[in-house]
């Protein structure tokens, strides 16, 4: 009977972690992503991706969140068009130039979403995430949740 219960509770032990191990976060490619992998996440999350190319003929994806419209540009590729990094970039037409010292209150006062200003005063906010070497699809959902919340903020800070 001691062993029926050591046995029941090891097989128990052994069910909890191989559950807790595969609710684990799915691990991206040590590589990077694809820009159709990229495409295929948003589309799963219920969010546009239109996978175009930008002038180097890396991946470039046309989204929107919110009614805000915004790119993700690919960065440090293999010939394959694996990338190691994605930036979420998102620009402003504003009919009154942002004031330089308006930027510089977003900047200073925020992290992570960062705003700069064209040669029109039109401002651009940019938000760049590593996808290699142990990232996991979660913490790409929590990035992604952080660029959403930020672009929000700042249509509000900025009036838009």
């Amino acid at each position: 009977m001691k062993t029926a219960i050591i046995a029941l509770a090891t097989a128990t032990a052994l069910l909890i972690v191989g559950g807790a191990g595969a609710a684990q976060a799915q691990e991206i490619h040590k590589g990077g992503m694809t820009g159709p992998e990229v495409a295929a996440w948003l589309q799963k999350g219920g969010y546009k991706a239109e996978l175009t190319k930008d002038s180097s003929d890396d991946p470039l994806i046309n989204s929107a969140a919110d009614g805000q419209t915004f790119k993700i540009y690919f960065y440090d590729c293999d010939e394959a068009k694996r990338c190691k990094a994605l930036q979420f970039s998102a620009g402003f037409d504003l009919k009154t130039p942002l004031k330089l010292e308006k930027a510089n209150e977003w900047n200073r006062k925020n992290r992570y979403l960062k705003v700069y200003l064209d040669d029109d005063g039109d401002p651009y906010v940019q938000y760049d995430v590593n996808v290699n070497a142990g990232r996991t699809m979660a913490g790409l959902d929590d990035d992604f949740g952080v660029w959403t919340g930020m672009i929000g903020e700042f249509t509000t800070f900025i009036d838009w």
